[in-house]
């Protein structure tokens, strides 16, 4: 089989692993806090992310890395995803996975926009009206939205929280792509994980309700969605994303990537139960467009 294709099955294989993992988060999100199930997944993937260094003779603390680089992947890690994923989280829990799939697809005419204010990259007509088609997929999914089943106020502070966490996601990316080109890549999510996990502790435990915060983790059985959701998305779903990357093209594997807004909607009416309306499938198809337009 060509490596090439095979990059494109990785690629396709984390969008469809991610698409699995949100459902897993939604359903953990059921009983455990957004920071708490934020310090909870970055604990597993930092755990388990070790032994690679171990099989692959990587060093923990590379010869080449300066200090600033250390400073600057541990702001990427904060922001990335002590700041983003609990934002995510909390838009997960408002809006449902479905919603909260199309506003995730926020994240590529971010990374373009930040990416033309702070890396001076040029901007084309083509990612201008995907981006502008990704937006609309985002007003055609959270406008009229059915609010039995969802309320007002939570797509409204939902597509804040989505949109927040993209943004600092995206922020969390630019920061890190200088010293990625000269590192490794599991050496930049390591030091990224351990930072949010040290942050992430300062802020739970700095917080007046940390008891009941962190209560719901003491109780096993809330980690039977918990755990599947930090394997496949934060471990096996990241592996695959760096694999692609690595044996295809960047353009196909981004693009193959950004098909987890179409898995993820399917499986929310599937398992969750949520709503498969032709809104949110047009709005899915349209922030799929809009992305690969963004990306080509």
């Amino acid at each position: 089989m060509p490596i090439d294709l095979i990059g494109k099955l990785f690629a396709l294989s984390s969008a469809m692993l991610w698409a699995i993992a949100v459902i897993f988060f939604k359903k953990a999100g059921e009983t455990i806090r957004p920071a708490a199930l934020n310090l909870y997944k970055t604990v597993v993937a930092a755990v388990l992310l070790l032994p690679v260094f171990w099989i692959t003779g990587e060093a923990l603390i590379p010869a080449n890395v300066t200090g600033n680089d250390w400073l600057i992947i541990a702001a990427s890690g904060v922001l990335g995803i002590t700041v983003a994923d609990s934002l995510f989280f909390k838009c997960l829990n408002l809006m449902g996975a479905g919603l909260a799939a199309i506003v995730e697809s926020m994240y590529s005419p971010m990374v373009m926009a930040l990416s033309w204010m702070f890396l001076f990259n040029s901007l084309t007509v083509r990612q201008v009206v995907g981006a502008m088609l990704v937006i609309a997929a985002v007003l055609v999914a959270s406008l009229k939205v059915n609010t039995a089943a969802v309320p007002t106020r939570n797509i409204v502070l939902g597509m804040l929280a989505g949109v927040g966490a993209m943004f600092f996601m995206g922020v969390g990316i630019i920061l890190m792509k200088p010293v990625l080109a000269k590192t490794s890549v599991f050496w930049v999510s390591e030091v990224r994980l351990l930072a949010a996990l040290i942050t992430l502790l300062i802020l739970i435990l700095a917080d007046k309700n940390r008891r009941q915060m962190l209560e719901s983790l003491w109780q096993r059985r809330n980690w039977s969605h918990a755990f599947p959701g930090s394997i496949l998305g934060t471990v096996l779903s990241m592996t695959f994303w760096v694999a692609a990357f690595k044996l295809t093209d960047v353009n196909s594997a981004a693009i193959l990537n950004q098909t987890n807004t179409i898995f993820i909607v399917i499986l929310a009416s599937l398992w969750l139960k949520e709503p498969f309306t032709f809104r949110r499938v047009l709005a899915a198809i349209l922030a799929f467009v809009g992305s690969a337009l963004v990306l080509v």
